[in-house]
């Protein structure tokens, strides 16, 4: 009798057992996951500046590894199976492009250029998102913090400013805007892209704590977040 209650037990403690590892294991291949997708997507960016500040301050040359950098970027997230989103696609194929002119006919400005059309296209997406109803910033946190529609609306366009800026900025930087009297370098130019996003994401912060402060409104919070 003893013998058949222990051999009855053995399953559960075995199934429980099993969940337990199976548990285990799909937890600690979550940080190996997200290491793989930031190795991926800090491939381009270390690929094209370290190759043009520690290697003879070569555009030509980093356009190249920028290159490398952004295809071994989608065979990682391919290789594991990472999904690829849309937006991430569309500036990977538009990056590709420029820089493959660049290559062929050995001309930055073509790569210089690049920066300002990626750029208008990344704020043309915000406030589009606006203009159809599908608001990317209030998809992205809209659950985390709560505003009315019409606030997101206002926040949405609000961050999509310095975008534009920066994408015009970077066409004089870039010595792109005819009748210029002064030519910027290549280390400057190389310099402002490195900075920019930077630049970016801190004055679109500014102008929405701002627009808040004036307006006086204050989010509420979701489920996940503890105000406290």
């Amino acid at each position: 009798m003893t013998s058949t209650s222990e051999d009855s037990g053995k399953p559960a403690i075995e199934l429980e057992n099993s969940e337990d590892h199976n548990v285990a294991q799909s937890s600690s291949s979550l940080p190996m996951t997200n290491r793989w997708k930031t190795i991926a997507d800090l491939l381009p960016v270390i690929g094209f500046f370290g190759v043009f500040f520690f290697f003879g301050r070569d555009i030509i040359l980093a356009t190249g590894a920028l290159v490398v950098g952004l295809l071994l970027q989608l065979a990682i997230y391919k290789l594991n199976r990472f999904e690829i989103p849309k937006w991430m696609l569309i500036l990977t194929v538009v990056a590709l492009a420029f820089a493959s002119l660049t290559l062929l006919f050995q001309d930055p400005h073509f790569i210089k250029l690049r920066s300002s059309i990626t750029g208008f296209l990344v704020g043309c997406f915000f406030v589009g998102s606006v203009l159809i109803k599908k608001n990317i910033l209030k998809i992205i946190v809209g659950k985390v913090l709560i505003f009315p529609d019409r606030t997101w609306n206002h926040i949405t366009i609000l961050w999509s400013i310095p975008i534009f800026i920066n994408a015009a900025a970077n066409l004089v930087i870039a010595n792109l805007m005819p009748g210029m009297n002064f030519q910027f370098s290549d280390d400057v130019w190389m310099t402002y892209r490195a900075l920019g996003g930077l630049l970016v994401v801190g004055s679109s912060f500014a102008l929405v704590i701002a627009y808040c402060a004036l307006t006086k409104q204050r989010p509420r919070f979701g489920d996940s977040v503890d105000p406290s």
